[in-house]
């Protein structure tokens, strides 16, 4: 999906929401109409309590405004999304971190997995997996410490071979010195390439990875090429 095209599904729950109201509209004057026709041919012998009438009209001009309230509330849920997708765009070739444990690496590429632990650790490890939950990368961690720390991986085996392009996903392992587990909050960093959306949000992407725009805690200027990188 291209970006022009993401923003302009997000425009369609306005419009669907335009076109309720219309309905609604047609709804009430059908309505009206059976009132008057009913009015018009009741029995002058036995005419139907004017009570009766008002409280229909009552019921369904309360049962209208409901409706009206819901589609309201549609469009400018339609209208938030809208505003959301061409907020995200901007976030197009910047360099994101959002919380979680999935993340996407280009073949020969490396990545910055960040993690927060909730204590001071006595020992740490970390663990990459790929989408199989294989185990592609181990190793001890040190000079990590209580609160927000990072690792930078070179996107390499066990072995030192380069992985292949892909979903993976890392877990850090702590415990304290009562050898007591210590709880981490995992977060990863992502070149962000594209924008989508469906019925569940607005999502930014990096390569096959969604990641939803409320996970997002910071937005960064992507890394510029070194010379290393044979620029």
């Amino acid at each position: 999906m291209s970006d022009l095209e993401a923003v302009t599904s997000l425009n369609t729950d306005a419009t669907t929401a335009a076109q309720s109201r219309s309905s609604i509209s047609a709804d009430f004057n059908n309505f009206l109409l059976i009132l008057t026709t009913q009015l018009q041919n009741q029995d002058p012998l036995s005419p139907t309590d004017t009570h009766e009438f008002t409280n229909q009209l009552v019921l369904f001009a309360g049962v209208e405004q409901e409706i009206q309230q819901n589609g309201n509330l549609e469009e400018l849920i339609g209208l938030q999304k809208a505003n959301q997708g061409v907020s995200a765009l901007s976030y197009i070739g910047q360099q994101v971190e959002a919380e979680g444990s999935i993340f996407n690496v280009e073949e020969g590429e490396g990545t910055t997995l960040g993690f927060e632990l909730a204590d001071t650790p006595d020992t740490a490890s970390i663990t990459v997996t790929d989408i199989a939950g294989n185990i592609v990368f181990i190793a001890s961690l040190e000079d990590v410490d209580f609160g927000y720390n990072q690792f930078q991986w070179d996107g390499k085996d066990i072995t030192g071979q380069d992985v292949p392009s892909g979903i993976y996903a890392f877990q850090i392992n702590a415990v304290n010195e009562d050898d007591q587990p210590i709880e981490v909050k995992h977060s990863t960093t992502s070149i962000v390439d594209g924008v989508e959306s469906d019925d569940e949000g607005t999502f930014v992407t990096s390569g096959p990875l969604s990641i939803a725009l409320d996970k997002i805690f910071a937005v960064r200027a992507a890394p510029q090429p070194t010379a290393d990188d044979g620029v």
